[in-house]
């Protein structure tokens, strides 16, 4: 009988196991390769076969949302990973903040891997055209102070060019400025 701890081992190395197994079958290039290396290692040492890994049961997992683009980007990828239009999605009363994705456990590995990776992007990109918004309808002072030397990094080169993109949205003022005398 094995001890708790062990079991708690086990469950790593077989997630690891997963993960890898994941990247192998899906990635691109040299991490595909890379992946399959490793998997191979790991499972002679551990005397298993990727037989031992592939579950082809269904379950629904739930992740962390926050935003309605959580939840585009959540079907976005199911429908990448599942190859299908309608992939499994589940929202619950009881769970607001989730949302629920049926999968197997290596999609739930890769859904992991995808999910958390873009959702980061995302929310950079938000910034950013948030930024290039802002610079696109001019919603800043007319005259910048004079001790802000402007000084141009990538990402204000990236803002600049979706700003440039970026339609400004007439605002007609309901209240008229007195001119200053």
């Amino acid at each position: 009988m094995r001890s708790p701890r062990n079991q708690g081992d086990n469950a790593k190395v077989e997630a690891k196991l997963r993960k890898l197994l994941a990247l192998a079958q899906r990635g691109e290039g040299g991490e595909k390769d890379n992946a399959q290396r490793m998997l191979e290692k790991l499972l002679a040492r551990h005397g298993l076969t990727i037989g031992d890994l592939v579950d082809d049961r269904r379950e629904i997992r739930w992740f962390p949302i926050s935003t309605s683009y959580d939840r585009r980007l959540a079907a976005q990828i199911m429908s990448k990973i599942c190859d299908s239009e309608s992939p499994g999605l589940y929202i619950s009363k009881g769970r607001l903040k989730k949302i629920g994705v049926e999968v197997t456990p290596s999609e739930a590995v890769e859904f992991e891997l995808h999910y958390e990776t873009l959702r980061k992007a995302l929310t950079t990109h938000f910034d950013d055209a948030f930024s290039a918004f802002v610079q696109a309808n001019h919603l800043f002072p007319a005259t910048p102070s004079e001790d802000q030397l402007p000084s141009l990094n990538d990402r204000d080169m990236r803002v600049m060019s979706m700003a440039s993109v970026i339609r400004p949205t007439a605002v007609n003022p309901r209240l008229e400025r007195e001119e200053a005398v």
